[in-house]
């Protein structure tokens, strides 16, 4: 794969995870006349997991924070020439995951206005330290115990190297988070 396939990937990605983000903002006015199973039935089956909890304010605005789980096409592994053709010799090749796609993590500050069902995604993030990893399931758990902070467990299983993995995320204002990694 070269770098102009790997940019019109992740440009595909971006495209479809914008539209996804957008469509509510886009469609707010249909939404307002819809039916609640409607809008649980508009979804995307790409979205596996959603949570919501916990509050912030950062000023005049405040609101709730939400995690979103996607699902979307992973990247080719590259792989040099050698274990190419180590893996079409060896047996044991069969038992080398195969990742078609990954799970991407994103969490949301979500603002409501006083006395109004309309709500506004303020901002959006990626949790890189998890989406580089590029694996095949994503899990959450949320604690939201304390005013303006809210802590995200993200827990998956690395194929590649037979171990569970969890990510601690700490969010606070609108667009910063940390992980046990370093902040954003």
């Amino acid at each position: 794969m070269n770098i102009s396939s790997t940019m019109r990937s992740t440009m595909r990605s971006h495209l479809v995870i914008a539209t996804l983000l957008l469509a509510p903002v886009l469609a707010g006015s249909s939404i307002a006349k819809a039916d609640s199973s409607d809008i649980a039935n508009s979804l995307p089956a790409q979205i596996p997991e959603i949570l919501t909890g916990g509050s912030w304010n950062n000023g005049t605005v405040g609101g709730v924070y939400r995690a979103v789980v996607v699902m979307s096409k992973a990247q080719e592994q590259k792989t040099n020439l050698s274990e190419k053709s180590q893996n079409i010799s060896s047996p044991s090749s069969k038992n080398k995951p195969v990742t078609e796609r990954k799970a991407e993590v994103f969490i949301q500050w979500i603002s409501h206005e006083n006395g109004k069902a309309n709500a506004k995604i303020v901002k959006t993030v990626s949790i890189r330290e998890f989406n580089e990893k590029q694996l095949r399931h994503a899990f959450l758990a949320m604690d939201t115990l304390i005013d303006n902070e809210m802590t995200l467990l993200v827990t998956s299983y690395d194929e590649g190297s037979d171990k569970d993995i969890s990510i601690s995320v700490k969010a606070t204002t609108p667009g910063k988070y940390e992980t046990s990694n370093g902040a954003q």
